[in-house]
Parts: structure tokens; sequence; C-alpha cells
């Protein structure tokens, strides 16, 4: 079931051991134990390519092909929060790596992310000990009355996106080491979910030769299987199995699973069963990858082949069935994998296997342009050269991130670039940073601070109009010329030239950040 980090802390192996960070986390459940034999996140990157998230999981390491990289134990320390690692026990301080740097600390406290430092300057530790004690109290037999609030607890310290009904089965699987499966009523598997994850157990054949009874155990070869069926207001009746390796499971572990289950579905279960394309994109969103792969076979979509994104911010809901079928009509021209779906007031399109041999840059604007329903869009983000479901997930997290403030930072603008995205992201994160920075920052608009004619034409000029003098002159409502002549003189006072890129672009994030902390 697992243990506290209070309690691991406490024994033989541990007891001489630092907690350097992650105070918070003492009340936390301990799962398990792995290694961290590739430090660097740059050689680990292709391993990461999954949607497990390793919740309760300690990573044993020294750090020792990046013991003289600071920055890139704080990266190493962020990709594994972002895995959902507990923490690190860090070995060999003083032999392997110099020392442990206090901006690596404060970056795992800023995360709560735990660090447990073992006794410095000493070379005889072995991990071996603290494998053995750890896992030994780890395995420990405890009561499993408190089941449904361990995971529970365990899924609200998620973020938004992972707490879902997949993510919770995983949880369950981890702490009951067992393999679920929930099917629908047609015996069409929802989640799989495999205890170990690279089993290779063919779960669905050993159902199809076993029978029992609702609310029953049997066992059938190695197998313990449990089975209870549930009906769910949103999804119908739902066949929920429990597979057991050579143990039995408890009367409480089928209760309290059955009970988790239900909470589950009503917390984040709204449509899981449904095979649609909203269920595919939810699934898409959530890293559902199982139920992805099983929607997109039965819809006929290529998920694989999906490789640019628009993300529509949308006013008006009432047309939102006619808006998405504009897009598909003019979208299935240039595409053979076409998927539209609101959620929220947002409209996502998923595009892939691209069938011209035009530029696709243009098309999202092209689009917008012409549509008979661009009043209804706010504003599209274009997002291209995606290259896996992983990049959807993330692009999306990080446009909703800033969507709502792009029509007060781009006046009169709608169509954005994910680069433009970014930008906006590094400027938010800049100002987060501290006054000093943004004084920094603003620093080069010092020139024409006092200037409020100066400051708008330059905002518009680089924000608003991507440096067009013509659109400029159109916002602004003067003439061509007059715009050419400010941004010449712009240019002098602030000692930039401003239409060349390599020294705009401080203009350009120093504008964004006068605008972020102007609203």
């Amino acid at each position: 079931m697992g243990a506290k980090l209070k309690e691991l802390m406490g024994l033989p192996s541990l007891r001489e051991a630092q907690l350097m960070s992650g105070q918070n986390c003492l009340n936390q459940t301990v799962t398990s134990l792995t290694f961290l034999d590739i430090a660097n996140m740059d050689d680990y990157a292709a391993l990461l390519e999954t949607n497990e998230y390793h919740s309760g999981e300690l990573a044993l390491t020294s750090f020792f092909n990046i013991k003289d990289d600071v920055a890139k134990q704080c990266e190493t320390i962020r990709r594994l929060h972002k895995m959902g690692e507990l923490g690190i026990i860090l070995y060999y301080v003083g032999v392997v790596l110099p020392r442990l740097s206090s901006e690596v600390i404060k970056t795992a406290e800023d995360l709560d992310f735990v660090i447990i430092q073992m006794p410095k300057n000493q070379n005889q530790i072995r991990y071996s000990e603290v494998i053995v004690e750890v896992m030994a109290e780890i395995l420990k037999e405890r009561s499993t009355e408190n089941l449904v609030n361990e995971v529970l607890e365990k899924a609200s310290l998620l973020p938004e996106h992972l707490r879902t009904v997949e993510v919770t089965l995983k949880l369950l699987s981890d702490l009951l080491r067992t393999n679920i499966i929930l099917t629908n009523p047609d015996n069409e598997v929802i989640n799989q979910i495999k205890w170990p994850r690279n089993s290779s157990v063919d779960l669905e054949r050993i159902l199809r030769r076993v029978v029992v009874e609702d609310g029953e155990q049997v066992q059938k070869n190695d197998f313990a299987i449990f089975y209870k069926e549930l009906y769910h207001k949103e999804n119908g009746v739902l066949r929920f199995y429990l597979l057991k390796e050579h143990d039995l499971l408890t009367e409480a572990e089928c209760g309290q699973s059955v009970e988790l289950l239900q909470v589950a579905m009503n917390l984040w279960g709204k449509k899981h069963g449904e095979v649609s394309e909203y269920a595919l994109v939810q699934a898409i969103l959530n890293d559902e990858s199982e139920k992805m792969y099983r929607l997109a076979n039965h819809l006929k979509v290529d998920v694989k082949g999906i490789e640019l994104m628009w993300l529509l911010q949308v006013n008006d809901l009432r047309e939102e069935k006619k808006l998405k079928q504009d897009i598909l009509a003019y979208a299935s021209k240039f595409y053979k994998t076409c998927v539209a779906q609101l959620m929220d007031d947002q409209l996502i399109v998923l595009l892939g296997n691209y069938c011209h041999t035009d530029s696709e840059l243009e098309l999202g604007e092209a689009y917008l342009q012409t549509s008979p329903y661009q009043d209804m869009i706010d504003s599209i983000v274009l997002c291209p050269r995606l290259r896996n479901t992983t990049e959807v997930r993330t692009t999306y997290q990080l446009v909703n991130k800033v969507a709502l403030q792009l029509p007060k930072l781009f006046h009169g603008k709608k169509s954005f670039s994910i680069s433009e995205i970014r930008q906006v992201v590094c400027a938010s994160k800049l100002i987060q940073s501290g006054e000093a920075e943004v004084e920094e920052t603003l620093s080069v608009l010092a020139p024409i601070m006092d200037s409020k004619e100066q400051l708008m034409t330059l905002c518009s000029f680089l924000l608003d109009a991507g440096a067009d003098f013509q659109v400029c002159s159109e916002q602004l409502f003067i003439h061509k010329n007059t715009v050419k002549y400010r941004i010449k003189k712009i240019s002098e006072a602030l000692g930039y030239n401003v239409m060349r890129f390599s020294e705009s672009y401080e203009c350009y994030l120093a504008c964004l950040t006068y605008r972020l902390i102007s609203l």
C-alpha cells in the first residue's frame, strides 16, 4: 500500500539523512522506489514520451552525469516533478556531486519536491540498504479502510488535466499492484491498466475464459478476478474488473475500489464511456492514451498524423454547430484528418495528413478573414509542426494560460502564432520574477516613457500591427507616412532600429511587459 515519508525518515538507513526540501510532504505516501540512472533530461527526453504519472515515487540518484551543471540539476527537478515524482534520495554529495546548490534546493522548495540528502562526504553508503528497508516498509500489510481517501488525496494534488478516471485507476493499480479493466455493456474496453505496466498478459483473453458473478471473486490459473457491475447516470452500465496475479484481493480492497471508481466517475467521468470525437479530444487533452487509441481506432481517426492545431476563442455559442461545420468544410479541402470539438468556450481543431503542396502557414488566417462566422471568434491561435499528441496537450495547456489576456494585450488583433503565445508566457514569468527584472526590461523604453503618443505608437506598431505601417495607420486612424515618421523618431530616441528584428526584439518584449503590468 505504501508508507508515509515521515515513517521512512525514521528507518536506520535514512536516520542520518537530511531532508533538504519538501517539509510539507512528510505526510505524503511513498508507494515505490526507482533509479534515476540518466539525470540529464536532454538524454532522457526520448524515454519520457509517456502518459504515466509516477505519483508517490522516490528516485535514487547521485546526479553523476550532471554533477557540475546546476542548471541541468534544476531542470531535472522540474521534469521529475512534472512526471509526478515525489522526490529524490541524493547519494554521494561531496564525493560525486561537489555540493548541493542552494539554487537546486530553492527550485525543489518552490515545487514542494522532496530532496533527501544521504550523509555527506561518505563513499561507503550503499543503495541496497535504503532499497531493502524502504521497500519492506512500503510492502507491509496495512489497512485498506482509507483507500478511497488516499487515492483521492493523491489525485487532488495532480495538475487539473490529470484529474481523470484513468489516472485515478492507475493510482489504484499501483497501490493494490493489480490489473484493472473497465468496459461498457458491450464489453468494449474503456480503460485497461496493467500491473506491471509493461505486462504482456492478454487480460481480455483471460476474461473471455472465465465466468464470474456480479460482486464475486474467482480464481483462474494464476489470477484472482473480481467483477462488479455499476450504473452511472452519464455512462449507463459499466463493468469493472480487478485481476490480481498470484494473490487474492481482500473484501475491503474490492469494496473500496468500487467506491473509488464511483466517486471518480462522479467527479471526472462525464461521458467517460462515450464513443465520439468529443471523447477522443478529451482523451488527448487528459493524457489518456489507451482510451485515445481505442476511440481513434473506432472512429477511424489517425491521431498519429495530427500535426497542426487551431485554437479558437468563441464568444457566442448559439451557432457553434454551424461554425464547426464551416471549419470542417474548409479544412477538409486541405487535410485528410480533421477533428473539431468545442471544449468549454474554445473550439479545438486538430488537423493532419496535409494533401496539398501550397504553404500551410496562411490557411488559418485565410479562414479567419473569409469566414461568415468571424464575429463569433475572439482569436485564433495557430500551432504548427506538432510531433505527437503529447505536444498537442502541452501546447493546449500553454495557450490556455494566456488566452483570455490576448485581446487586451494585442489590440484589434485576432490571429496569433504559437511563438507570440510563448512570448506572452515569457513576459508573464519575467513579471513574476520580481521588480528588478521588470525595471531592467522596461529600461529600453525609458526615453519615450513620458510621451504617451510615442509609447502608444510603438506598442501598436510592434504588438498589434506586426510591424506593418499600413495596418498600424488604420488602427491609429492616422496616415501611413505619419506612422513612418513617428517610428523613425522613436528609433532615434531609443537608440534601436525597431525595423530591424535583431534590435526590435527587446523593444517588443518591453512593450509586451508594459501592457501586461497595465492590465
